[in-house]
C-alpha cells in the first residue's frame, strides 16, 4: 500500500523556522528601520568625512589606520553606491549596529527567552551613544558588532552542553576575532575579559590548541599589512605614510598623538568617573531633556534603568553564575575600566568649579568610547524587565504579566527625535560649510586650517568629488608629525630641512607661508584657527577678515585686523539662509560653532562682537 502524501500541516512543520532565529530577526525588524530613518544623509562633522574619504579612495585615515574597517567599508559601500558616496559608507554603521543588536538577542535568548531577548536587545540598541554610532560613518558600530560576536562565541565555547570539537572551534574563533581588533579597532578588546569568562568552562587548554590559536592570531594580525600596501599607491589621504616597518608601528601605536598613560591622571579619577555618570545620564531618555545639564525626570529614568540592570544582573547570576559574572565584568570593563585606561581630560561640559580655570578639556564629548558599556547596561536592564515579568506571571495572567516589557520601548520613543541626523540645518551644514570655505580661497591658494571640522569635509570634496582640488590644505595641528611635513615638502611647501628636524610651530608656519609666496600662491587662514597660530605666520603684519577666512594684509599694523568689505559681501551672499536656521535641541554643539563661523560673513563694523567671540580676531 503506497504512503499517503503529507498533509498541509506536515508540510508547514517541515518549513518551520528554528526557535533561535526569531529573537535576532525580530530585533533587526525594530532596529534597522529606526537606524535607517535617522541615519545621516550626507557628511557629518568630526572624523566621519575623513573616514568616507578613506573608503572611497582606499586611503589611510588617522592612526591607527583601521585597515580592516576601510576594506569592509569599501565592500559594503559598493552595495549602496546609488545612495551617494557618504550615505553608502554610513550604511556600514547602520548594518553593523543592527547586526550587533541581533547578536545581542541571540546571546540572551538561552538565558531569558525570546521575548525578553528582543526587548533587551532593542533597549541596548536605542541607548543614545549606541544609536548615534549606528547612524554616521564611524568605526564604533562595527567594533560593537565584533565585541558582541566575541561574547556570543565565548558563550558557545563555555556552555556545558557544547561538544568538545565545537568547543575547540569556538575557542579558536574567539582568538581569531580578538586578534582582528588590531586592524579593526582596539576597543573590541574591552569585551575580551567577559568573553573569556564565558568561555572558561571546559577542559584545560592543550599545547596543540595554543599553536592553533597563535597561527590564527597571526592570520588576523596580517590584515595590518594592508596599510603599507595602500600607502604604496600614494593616495592623497595617507595618514602616517606607513611605508616602512617603523612608520607602520608608529601608526599602530598612534605616536603622532599625545597618548596618555595610566599616570599621572589628566583629571582626578573621581572626576573622570563622574564624567562617565554624566554620559550615562544621557543614554535612556536624552530627548526628555536634550542638554548636557541634568534634569529631574531624566535622572529618575536613568536611576530606574540602573535598578533594572541590577535586577537583570541578579537574575542572570541566579540562572548561571558564569553568565552573571561575565555580564557584570562586561559592564564594568566598558565603563569604569575604559575611563581608567583612557585617562581622559574632563569633557567639554563637565568639571565646573572642580578643575582649575584654563585647564584643558576634551575637544568633544567622548561618550562613544563607552558604547559597549552602555550597550551592556541596556542588555542587563532588559534582563531585569524580563525578571519582573516572570515574577508577575506567577500571580497574574500571562498577558498582564508581560505588560512591563513595554517599558523597554522608552529609549526608542524618547531618543528618536534627538537621534535623527536628517534634521536641518545639521544634516547639510558640513557640506555647505566645506564648499563655502574652499570657495573663499583664491585659485591655487593655500588654506591653513585648525583640524577636524574645517579639514575633513574639505578633503572629502577634493578627493572624492574633485571639487576645488587646486587648493592645498595645511592642517596646523598635523605639522608636528614628520610624515605630514614630508607630504608638504612633496608639494613644495616646506624645505627638506624642516622635514628631518622639527623647527618648532612658528618656524614651520612661517616656512610654509614663505614657500607659498615664492610660488605665487595666495594664503588664507580659516577663521576656526586660533588667533595665536595665525599671528605666528607673520608677526610683522595684520590680517583682513574676508568672511570665512583671513587674508594677509600688508600695510596693516602688526597684531591688528581690518575688514575686506568687498570679500565679506561676496561671501555673505553665498551663505544660504537655510544654513543659519535654528539648531534642533540635542544637536552636536559643533553645529552651532560652524553657524557662528558662517555669521562671520555678516560682520560690517570693526567693533562687532562677533570678531572676538567667533571669528578669532586679535
Amino acid at each position: 500500500m503506497s504512503e499517503r502524501p503529507p498533509g498541509p500541516r506536515a508540510r508547514r512543520a517541515r518549513w518551520q523556522l528554528p526557535p533561535w532565529v526569531f529573537a535576532p530577526v525580530l530585533t533587526m525588524a525594530v532596529l534597522f528601520p529606526a537606524y535607517l530613518a535617522t541615519a545621516a544623509p550626507d557628511l557629518t562633522f568630526w572624523d566621519a568625512s575623513e573616514l568616507v574619504t578613506a573608503v572611497r579612495t582606499l586611503g589611510i585615515p588617522h592612526p591607527p589606520g583601521t585597515p580592516l574597517w576601510v576594506l569592509v567599508g569599501r565592500v559594503v559601500s559598493g552595495l549602496f553606491s546609488a545612495t551617494g558616496p557618504a550615505r553608502a559608507v554610513t550604511m556600514l554603521s547602520v548594518l553593523s549596529g543592527t547586526a550587533a543588536g541581533a547578536v545581542g538577542a541571540s546571546l540572551l535568548r538561552p538565558w531569558i527567552g525570546t521575548r525578553g531577548a528582543v526587548v533587551a536587545a532593542v533597549m541596548a540598541g536605542t541607548m543614545t551613544t549606541v544609536w548615534s554610532n549606528a547612524t554616521e560613518t564611524e568605526v564604533y558600530a562595527l567594533a560593537l558588532l565584533a565585541s558582541a560576536l566575541l561574547l556570543l562565541i565565548g558563550d558557545v565555547a563555555g556552555r556545558p552542553t557544547t561538544r568538545p570539537a565545537q568547543r575547540d572551534r569556538a575557542r579558536a574563533l574567539l582568538v581569531f576575532v580578538a586578534a582582528l581588533a588590531v586592524p579593526l579597532h582596539l576597543s573590541v578588546l574591552v569585551a575580551l575579559p567577559a568573553a573569556v569568562l564565558l568561555a572558561w568552562h571546559g577542559p584545560r587548554v592543550r599545547g596543540r590548541d595554543l599553536l592553533v590559536w597563535g597561527a590564527l592570531a597571526l592570520l588576523a594580525l596580517s590584515a595590518v599589512a594592508v596599510l603599507p600596501l595602500l600607502s604604496a599607491q600614494a593616495p592623497a589621504l595617507n595618514s602616517g605614510r606607513p611605508d616602512s616597518l617603523s612608520a607602520l608601528l608608529a601608526v599602530l601605536r598612534r605616536e603622532q598623538y599625545d597618548v596618555a598613560g595610566l599616570w599621572p591622571r589628566r583629571a582626578p579619577l573621581w572626576l573622570q568617573l563622574g564624567n562617565v555618570f554624566q554620559w550615562a545620564d544621557w543614554q535612556v531618555a536624552f530627548g526628555v531633556h536634550p542638554f548636557p545639564t541634568p534634569s529631574g525626570p531624566r535622572a529618575a529614568l536613568t536611576v530606574a534603568w540602573a535598578w533594572l540592570a541590577l535586577l537583570g544582573g541578579r537574575a542572570l547570576w541566579r540562572h548561571d553564575a558564569r553568565v552573571g559574572r561575565a555580564m557584570v565584568v562586561l559592564l564594568l570593563s566598558g565603563t569604569m575600566g575604559v575611563a581608567c585606561w583612557l585617562n581622559l581630560r574632563a569633557g567639554p561640559t563637565f568639571g565646573g568649579p572642580f578643575i582649575p580655570v584654563g585647564a584643558l578639556h576634551e575637544a568633544r564629548e567622548r561618550d562613544y568610547f563607552f558604547a559597549l558599556g552602555f550597550w551592556a547596561w541596556g542588555l542587563l536592564a532588559g534582563a531585569g524587565l524580563t525578571a519582573m515579568a516572570t515574577t508577575l506571571a506567577r500571580r497574574l495572567p500571562a498577558p498582564v504579566a508581560m505588560l512591563p516589557l513595554l517599558i523597554g520601548v522608552l529609549p526608542l520613543v524618547a531618543n528618536r527625535t534627538v537621534m535623527d541626523r536628517t534634521r536641518e540645518p545639521a544634516a547639510s551644514l558640513p557640506r555647505t560649510y566645506a564648499r563655502l570655505l574652499l570657495d573663499a580661497v583664491p585659485q591655487y591658494g593655500v588654506l591653513f586650517t585648525a583640524g577636524d571640522n574645517d579639514t575633513f569635509p574639505l578633503w572629502y570634496l577634493q578627493q572624492v568629488e574633485d571639487y576645488r582640488s587646486d587648493v592645498t590644505i595645511v592642517t596646523v595641528p598635523l605639522l608636528g608629525a614628520e610624515w605630514y611635513r614630508r607630504t608638504l615638502a612633496d608639494r613644495r611647501l616646506l624645505p627638506d630641512v624642516a622635514v628631518r628636524r622639527w623647527p618648532g610651530l612658528e618656524t614651520a608656519l612661517r616656512s610654509v607661508v614663505l614657500q607659498a609666496a615664492a610660488r605665487g600662491r595666495p594664503v588664507r587662514v580659516s577663521t576656526l584657527l586660533a588667533r595665536e597660530d595665525r599671528e605666528r605666520m607673520d608677526r610683522a603684519q595684520g590680517w583682513a577678515l574676508e568672511g570665512l577666512v583671513y587674508a594677509p594684509a600688508p600695510g596693516t599694523a602688526a597684531g591688528t585686523r581690518r575688514l575686506d568689505r568687498v570679500a565679506l559681501a561676496r561671501q555673505r551672499d553665498q551663505v544660504p539662509p537655510s544654513a543659519l536656521r535654528p539648531v534642533p535641541a540635542g544637536a552636536d554643539p559643533v553645529v552651532r560653532q560652524i553657524q557662528e563661523l558662517l555669521r562671520c560673513t555678516q560682520v560690517v563694523r570693526i567693533d562687532d562682537p562677533l570678531l572676538v567671540s567667533s571669528c578669532h580676531a586679535p
